[in-house]
């Protein structure tokens, strides 16, 4: 669970060097890579992160991948369909 992946980063103090990968519509390729030292909160269901001195909610179903130094900690299975 992507959760639960974020929250380990963030207490073993690795949130900073990680990156989010999101669905963002419109953006190039509908992805969007968040920063982990963005991040200011995370809960159950979604995270916050900061961007232009605003705070922004993301729903973590639209978490598509997690990685740290490049390599990925957790990614988003596909449905088959």
């Amino acid at each position: 669970m992507v959760f639960d992946t974020l929250n380990r980063l963030k207490w073993t103090g690795k949130l900073g060097s990680c990156s989010v990968t999101i669905l963002h519509r419109g953006a190039p390729g509908d992805r969007k890579v968040i920063g982990g030292e963005q991040i200011t909160q995370i809960k159950r269901g979604h995270f916050y992160y900061t961007s232009n001195n605003r705070e922004i909610l993301i729903p973590l179903h639209r978490v598509l991948e997690v990685s740290v130094d490049g390599e990925s900690v957790w990614k988003r299975k596909t449905l088959k369909g």
